[in-house]
């Protein structure tokens, strides 16, 4: 019985030592996520454009995230994102499914003191994300993720490694990022190179410069001369004086585009200017802000193809980042906000759209289908935003937004058909 007990006792003490030695590195553990519940409805997206009796679109859809942060050691962190993106009564094995969003690995001080390596899926967003923000943002590419339309959905992670030396006030950031790679035994993927540094001025003041490099295999070229577009740029931004915030960001690109054979290359030259300016009126009734943009982006000629808006995330209208390719235009935007009561914010945004070259047709980045273009019209449309949110609680808010986009006499055809979609939103945080 004693040897017996011995044993038991030897045994359980092994064991222990086992999962000691394999759980000790884990020093926290924390898990949060949302639910986002959403409903939508949607008429003339196509804007005149589409098949009849194709106009109109109504759905709910459920976002569910959870994610897990575990710290192993002092400088070794772990994060994995999961997320289930569902149609209602929408029960397919893709829909249902729960797929990966973020599964990334933040090495601390590695290898030089002020050096972190974040290496696996992860979310890149520089700046005003003008340049990168959203790895789902692709160029013509109207397809569903999971039949919910892209531009609602959560998803923007690359597959990235990010290298970040923080000398602050100057931070250095490294990245390499395989944005696709759909046949892996074939070599049509799309590359991600970038440096962007960003350096404290002051409290008040930030400097950004930037240089990002997109190699594009996906159209089947040759590997040595794939689409490749260099953009160099700069942005600076800060709050000069109590409660406003400016930034003034320009862009240049360059490169070459094909799309089937040697004699399709064109020269790639492109810009882009955006300033951006709000400001708070934090000691006035009902706190209203107020803020103005002007953002251009350089269009086509007959040799050269335009701006590249790259990984774009900027919604400077939400119909209008539906549908429009974030190209070739001039916009105009004004918008504001009050605070009738505490909980409740009501916001406006309205923007005037012009095409900046004259083009034969613009594809519709929601439906896929060419849209047909006056060669002698500027006026592409006008675009407004209402929204109306209540947070309810601290983690509960609810929110409304109406939105319409009147398109303007730049487009073949009647000056009817104007898009609108009013969405309802219930977003819970945990």
């Amino acid at each position: 019985m004693g040897k017996r007990l011995i044993a038991v006792l030897a045994l359980a003490l092994a064991v222990g030592l086992t999962f000691s030695a394999a759980y000790a590195e884990v020093q926290n553990v924390k898990v949060s996520g949302d639910i986002n519940v959403l409903g939508v409805t949607r008429s003339n997206f196509d804007l005149g454009y589409g098949p009849v009796n194709n106009n109109d679109q109504n759905l709910f859809a459920t976002i569910t995230r959870v994610r897990i942060d575990a710290d192993l050691t002092d400088n070794v962190m772990a994060t994995v994102r999961l997320i289930n993106e569902r149609n209602w009564s929408s029960e397919t094995v893709s829909s249902t499914d729960i797929d990966l969003d973020l599964a990334y690995v933040t090495l601390k001080e590695f290898l030089y003191s002020p050096l972190t390596l974040t290496v696996g899926r992860q979310e890149l967003r520089f700046g005003n994300a003008l340049i990168v923000g959203n790895g789902n943002r692709l160029v013509n590419d109207s397809t569903p993720v999971n039949r919910l339309p892209r531009d609602l959905t959560s998803r923007k992670a690359f597959d990235a490694i990010r290298a970040t030396l923080n000398y602050d006030p100057l931070i250095i950031d490294a990245v390499y990022s395989k944005v696709t790679n759909v046949n892996t035994n074939l070599s049509d993927d799309i590359d991600l190179y970038g440096i962007n540094a960003s350096y404290d001025l002051s409290k008040k003041l930030n400097v950004q410069a930037y240089v990002w490099d997109k190699k594009d295999k996906s159209a089947g070229l040759d590997d040595s001369k794939p689409d490749d577009v260099a953009t160099i740029g700069a942005l600076v931004s800060g709050s000069p004086i109590e409660n406003l915030k400016a930034s003034f960001e320009g862009a240049l690109q360059t490169g070459h585009n094909r799309r089937s054979d040697e004699a399709d290359v064109k020269q790639h030259r492109g810009f882009a200017l955006q300033g951006l300016v709000d400001y708070t009126f934090a000691k006035t009734k009902y706190t209203p802000n107020l803020g103005v943009g002007y953002t251009y982006l350089s269009g086509n000629s007959k040799k050269v193809t335009g701006w590249d808006p790259i990984f774009t995330d900027q919604r400077l209208n939400s119909i209008v980042y539906a549908i429009l390719p974030y190209t070739n235009m001039t916009v105009y935007n004004v918008k504001g906000s009050v605070k009738p009561v505490e909980d409740v914010t009501l916001s406006a945004n309205y923007g005037y759209y012009l095409l900046n070259k004259s083009v034969a047709n613009i594809t519709n980045a929601y439906t896929g289908t060419a849209m047909a273009i006056n060669s002698n019209k500027k006026n592409l449309g006008s675009a407004l935003d209402l929204t109306a949110t209540y947070d309810y609680t601290e983690d509960v808010q609810l929110g409304l937004t109406a939105g319409a986009f009147w398109k303007g006499t730049a487009f073949a055809g009647s000056k009817g058909d104007t898009a609108t979609q009013l969405i309802g939103s219930m977003k819970v945080i945990f």
